[in-house]
C-alpha cells in the first residue's frame, strides 16, 4: 500500500478513480469485494492480520484484470501441515494498470512475512534474483520477479526484476532486519501466533502437557491451602 511513491495514483485518470480489491478470508474460504477510496479503512482493517485476510485479486473500475495471487493456504486445505505455500502473483503494468516501478515498489521496503524455518516466524521478505538459492542462514524468505512484454499476443521475455544493483541494498536491509528479528529467539513476535504455526501439532503437544498441570489460584494470585480441621473433644463421663 505504498500509496505516497506511486504518481500513477494522482497522473492515471483511470487509477485515480480507484480500484476494486477481493479481499479473501482463507480460514473460511470466502471472499470479500471492496471498493476503493470509499472501503479504504476497511481494507486496512483487514489486512492488518495478513494470517487470515488476504488481497485475492484486484479489478478496475471496468472490470480490467490488474493482480491474480494465489492465496489459499495448504494447512487450511488439509487440515495439517503438509508442506510450505509458495505463492505467487500476477500482475499487469503500465496503461491503465501501475507502472512496472510502482509494482516494485511495493517490495522496496523489506515487510516482515510468515514463514522462515518450519514455517513458523516473522521475517523480512528478501526480493532475489532469479535461481537465486535458499539461505541456510535463517531461511529468509525470498522472492523473484519476472517481467515479460506482450508483443502481438505473446510474452516476450523474461527480463529478472530484481538483478540491478538497487536491489542488492533492499537485500542489506533485509538481512538486517532477519538477523534482529531472530535475535528475539522463540518469543513473539519473533514467532507466529499459534493459530498460525505450520507444526501447530507439536505446539498444541507442548502445550497439553503445560496445561495437565495447571491448577487453580485464587484471586490474590496465591495457591488456595486446605486448612486442617479442628478435632472434636470426646467428653466422657468421670467415673465416680
Amino acid at each position: 500500500m505504498y500509496t505516497l511513491s506511486n504518481t500513477g495514483l494522482i497522473v492515471n485518470q483511470n487509477l485515480a478513480r480507484g480500484v476494486k480489491i477481493n479481499v479473501m478470508d482463507v480460514e473460511k474460504g470466502k471472499i470479500a469485494e471492496l471498493h476503493m477510496w470509499q472501503d479504504k479503512p476497511t481494507l486496512e482493517a483487514a489486512l492488518m492480520y495478513p494470517g487470515r485476510y488476504v488481497v485475492s485479486s484486484v479489478y478496475t473500475k471496468d472490470n480490467q484484470p490488474i493482480l491474480a495471487a494465489s492465496t489459499d493456504r495448504l494447512h487450511n486445505i488439509a487440515g495439517k501441515y503438509v508442506g510450505k505455500d509458495d505463492p505467487i502473483c500476477i500482475i499487469r503494468t503500465q496503461k491503465d494498470f501501475p507502472a512496472t516501478e510502482e509494482v516494485g515498489s511495493a517490495f522496496s521496503n523489506p515487510h516482515y512475512v510468515a514463514g522462515n524455518t518450519r514455517g513458523s516466524h516473522h521475517m523480512p521478505l528478501m526480493p532475489v534474483k532469479i535461481n537465486s538459492p535458499a539461505s541456510i542462514n535463517f531461511a529468509i524468505p525470498i522472492v523473484s520477479s519476472l517481467v515479460f512484454s506482450m508483443h502481438n499476443g505473446i510474452l516476450v521475455g523474461p527480463v529478472d526484476g530484481f538483478a540491478t544493483e538497487d536491489w542488492d541494498y533492499v537485500r542489506n536491509l533485509a538481512t538486517k532486519r532477519a538477523f534482529a528479528m531472530r535475535s528475539q529467539g522463540f518469543f513473539h513476535p519473533a514467532t507466529l501466533v499459534p493459530s498460525e504455526l505450520e507444526y501447530a501439532e507439536g505446539y498444541r503437544a507442548r502445550m497439553n502437557v503445560v496445561w495437565s498441570k495447571m491448577r487453580s489460584i485464587t484471586p490474590n494470585n496465591q495457591q488456595k491451602t486446605t486448612k486442617p480441621k479442628p478435632q472434636k473433644k470426646s467428653t466422657k463421663p468421670k467415673q465416680k
